[in-house]
């Protein structure tokens, strides 16, 4: 018998229930979906750049942000976000050290954003799995930060203003580094067959109400008829 959590089960017992339109927007977006790149904030203060953060990640295909709260929590504000934060995996971590520790784990290379940095986005290397690290509106990364990564970037701006609003150089960043990885892999997304099914039956199970009763009902009912 298959159990419960099964995401292949999730996926059967649900599929039935979301309109055409749905399923297919939801299959497109697992396809497309980026786990090899990641966008880390360090000590963000203002809910709605937290909120937009979250909102530029995920509609780039960024699967995963993580969170360096060494100084205060992050916040988010739900009106900003308009629910994209349940398609995403936040990460929240309490010292830039733990962050980086668990980003070189995972095998990533770290690079962060620093103003008036000579390299730009386009000169950095997506073709291996790459954080981009981001710092508070006020302040930016602290050195710390910067000394932790293996390179430092900046946006180019060829205009009289100096300076972006933190969430717009962020959006500008995560859809620059999404496209940059997705032609370096030739492919749209980089998820494996088993970790694109987890994810579609995670995003069809925050797409239909009671969910979890009712794949609990197509299990039982998989169990009477003599599944295994």
């Amino acid at each position: 018998m298959l159990p419960s959590t099964d995401p292949a089960i999730v996926c059967a017992a649900l599929s039935p229930l979301l309109l055409d339109e749905r399923r297919a927007r939801i299959d497109a977006a697992v396809a497309s979906r980026l786990a090899g790149l990641r966008v880390v904030i360090e000590n963000l203060h203002d809910p709605h750049n937290g909120a937009a953060v979250l909102r530029s990640a995920e509609a780039f295909g960024i699967q995963r942000v993580e969170v360096i709260e060494s100084l205060e929590p992050f916040r988010f504000s739900s009106t900003v976000t308009q629910g994209c934060e349940k398609w995403l995996d936040v990460v929240r971590h309490k010292t830039l050290d733990a962050a980086v520790d668990a980003l070189r784990r995972d095998g990533f290379v770290i690079y962060a954003a620093v103003p008036g940095a000579e390299a730009s986005v386009e000169d950095l290397n997506f073709s291996r799995p790459a954080a981009v690290m981001v710092g508070n509106e006020h302040e930016g990364l602290t050195g710390a930060a910067v000394d932790a990564a293996d390179r430092v970037f900046g946006i180019p701006m060829p205009g009289m203003t100096a300076s972006l609003n933190l969430s717009v150089a962020t959006a500008l960043i995560s859809e620059r580094a999404a496209a940059l990885r997705r032609r370096a892999l030739r492919a749209e997304g980089d998820l494996d067959a088993a970790q694109r099914v987890a994810l579609r039956a995670r995003f069809y199970a925050a797409s239909v109400r009671g969910a979890e009763a009712i794949v609990a009902r197509y299990v039982a009912g998989f169990e009477a008829r003599g599944g295994g």
